[in-house]
């Protein structure tokens, strides 16, 4: 006869249609980044599963190429202006957000770029101002869009180049961030805006759990996610 405890969690495990691994703590594993990691590649649709395989086999970069270049990535709303500013000011090193150094160059608004040209030429955007802003700086704190993500290439561009924070936030703190900064349209004449946003953060959580490191800026004060993240930044040198 079995292990009555280990019978209760193979049943416990098999009704939820998970993992028995998933039920101990930490996912059975000793330390708490291996169980975080483990846990996340348990839940990835099979499909994905050699994509993951084929990234961690790839060899890490060189410190030296990512040189003291910080990017910080997170949906809108997680903090990545206000901070990147404040941690660049602390540090005395040039602070760059991409969306706004885009409007430099195309010389009008993001959305007018997106009305006109559409997703192709901001993205085409990005990747010269991610260029000309890795190529002229050594040392910079770099905020980039949300959604960069999602543009495959650029993105391992950004994770080679430089050391990458994650910087996440409950779906309340970043909608109402959103909304404090002035932009009502998240919500307006959407009665599912919280549901959509949820399903966005967690569309991309796997993309951005591939950053160096990550900060939940909703667990403490403004000034305390400063002191932590300029702390992890400095674990990087």
């Amino acid at each position: 006869m079995g292990n009555p405890s280990v019978e209760m969690l193979v049943a416990i495990a098999e009704a939820l249609n998970i993992a028995m691994a998933e039920l101990l703590p930490l996912g059975g594993e000793q330390d708490s980044a291996v169980g975080q990691a483990a846990s996340q590649l348990r839940r990835l649709p099979p499909e994905r599963i050699p994509e993951a395989l084929a990234w961690l086999k790839k060899p890490s970069q060189g410190r030296q190429e990512k040189a003291q270049r910080v990017s910080l990535v997170g949906l809108r709303g997680a903090g990545k202006t206000s901070l990147g500013k404040k941690l660049a000011s602390r540090m005395n090193i040039p602070f760059f957000e991409i969306s706004k150094e885009i409007e430099k160059h195309y010389g009008g608004s993001i959305a007018v770029l997106m009305e006109i040209n559409g997703p192709t030429a901001l993205q085409r955007y990005e990747g010269e101002v991610l260029k000309e802003i890795l190529g002229n700086n050594a040392s910079a704190i770099i905020a980039a869009p949300g959604a960069i993500v999602s543009a495959g290439a650029l993105y391992d561009k950004l994770l080679e180049s430089s050391w990458t924070v994650w910087l996440e936030a409950s779906p309340e703190d970043h909608m109402q961030r959103v909304v404090a900064q002035g932009d009502i349209r998240p919500m307006a004449g959407n009665r599912s805006a919280m549901n959509d946003l949820k399903n966005i953060l967690a569309a991309r959580e796997l993309d951005y759990a591939r950053a160096d490191a990550r900060i939940n800026t909703s667990l403490q004060d403004f000034d305390a996610t400063l002191d932590i993240l300029e702390g992890v930044v400095d674990s990087f040198a």
